[in-house]
């Protein structure tokens, strides 16, 4: 007679296999009738479940390029009446610099396992509790959410100019010592193959003067466009541009505007917004670490409707626009199922949604972009609207409509190329 009744959990096979490091080989462990085994290819061994006594939990932090997709790691250490120890490990490394994710099939054995060894040993122990390494980036998350939090409130209390100055010269000194600096010099090579070592060096120092700039304005979000006087001060309006907004926002009809990832981008919302025309923003959640909920709380108050993206993002804009709100959304970035579209010469994937919604509302789509001028002003454009093609059935065509709206894009960085954002991936 085995030590667990046959039931429908322990008919069910339950295998989780993982490699602790490259140093240590592989291992099979397996929830048997009468125990948990485990092989390392060489041999298998059988713990029965009323020999195991203990069963510890540790949640630990996960390290490399795994980080980004997986918050944590899970540990079990399980305590044997012989003294006996077996570790499993949630994280499989099958090599030096590789991880996988096994937390599936990992959780799920060790919840049967205590199923099973509470039936024949309720004095069985059980404890759960963090690795150091976890503790550690707990600490470290708070320790540097405090300092960021300071120094957000340090930089808006002190002269605007004086901060954006320093901070693009601090920029520039350590930006071409970041990861980010690879991808971006690799970028520019691709985009401008004919341009001197020289000169993709001297764009990429003043990208990073742009930036350092860009975190200062991205602070005072809320002070940058003075709602007395929305089209002076540091705002620059090109001429027609307001004409535009007006038609724009008289015309009693929703639109498109598409803009990039050019000099002062988040301006422009919040200039329109103080002009009148209503915007439902299509947005993904800033990543800046410990001043993101200070950001995105100034990003809600003065930029209108923001669509964070997900599944019901595209029932949200389509109400939005019902309502007459004038979508806007950047078109610049990498889309994995986007359609196919040409980018400085090398194809790539566009988000398709501009071309779509100006499809079903058959509305006008506009092009709005900032442009860096010297002394910390910004100068904001609207374009006329664009005249997409069609397909023959008048109906907007999806395909050329985006490849319209991207080559406005890469004209648009041509003119000022240190002013985009040559850190994304564009290309895949």
């Amino acid at each position: 007679m085995t030590d667990v009744m046959a039931t429908a959990s322990a008919t069910h096979e339950y295998v989780h296999s993982f490699r602790r490091n490259f140093l240590h080989s592989a291992r099979t462990y397996r929830l048997e009738p009468d125990g948990l085994s485990w092989s390392d290819g060489v041999s298998t061994h059988l713990v029965r479940y009323r020999d195991i006594v203990e069963i510890r939990e540790y949640r630990g932090k996960v390290w490399g390029a795994l980080s980004a997709q997986l918050p944590r790691s899970f540990d079990y250490v399980l305590r044997c009446r012989d003294g006996e120890r077996l570790v499993l490990n949630s994280i499989h490394r099958p090599g030096f610099r590789t991880a996988e994710d096994r937390a599936t099939t990992c959780t799920a054995l060790v919840a049967e396992l205590r199923s099973r060894v509470a039936t024949v040993n309720p004095d069985v122990k059980s404890f759960s509790g963090l690795r150091w390494s976890y503790k550690f980036a707990n600490a470290a998350d708070r320790l540097w959410y405090r300092a960021g939090l300071m120094l957000f409130k340090l930089i808006r209390r002190s002269d605007f100019d004086r901060s954006a100055n320093f901070a693009a010269r601090t920029l520039r000194f350590i930006g071409p010592y970041l990861r980010g600096h690879r991808t971006a010099r690799a970028n520019l090579v691709a985009a401008y193959p004919d341009k001197s070592a020289a000169e993709v060096e001297r764009i990429l120092g003043e990208m990073w003067d742009n930036l350092g700039r860009l975190a200062v304005e991205y602070i005072n979000l809320d002070r940058l466009v003075d709602p007395a006087n929305p089209n002076g001060g540091r705002i620059v309006v090109a001429p027609g541009t307001l004409e535009r907004l007006e038609r724009i926002r008289d015309d009693d009809k929703p639109a498109v505007l598409f803009t990039s990832h050019l000099a002062s981008y988040e301006i422009g919302a919040i200039w329109v917004e103080r002009n009148g025309l209503n915007l439902a923003i299509f947005y993904n959640p800033s990543n800046f670490g410990p001043l993101s909920e200070q950001l995105a709380a100034m990003q809600k108050t003065n930029m209108g409707r923001l669509v964070q993206s997900g599944a019901d993002a595209v029932w949200k804009i389509r109400e939005a626009m019902k309502a007459g709100l004038h979508l806007a959304l950047f078109s610049d970035q990498h889309f994995a199922n986007g359609v196919e579209v040409e980018f400085f010469g090398r194809p790539c994937k566009a988000n398709p949604m501009a071309a779509r919604f100006a499809q079903l509302f058959n509305c006008p789509v506009h092009g709005f972009r900032a442009i860096r001028l010297p002394d910390n002003r910004i100068q904001l454009e609207f374009t006329e609207e664009l005249n997409l093609p069609r397909a023959a059935d008048g109906k907007i065509e999806i395909q050329g409509a985006m490849q319209m709206i991207t080559t406005r894009i890469e004209n648009w960085i041509r003119e000022h190329p240190q002013q985009w954002l040559w850190l994304q991936r564009r290309w895949r």
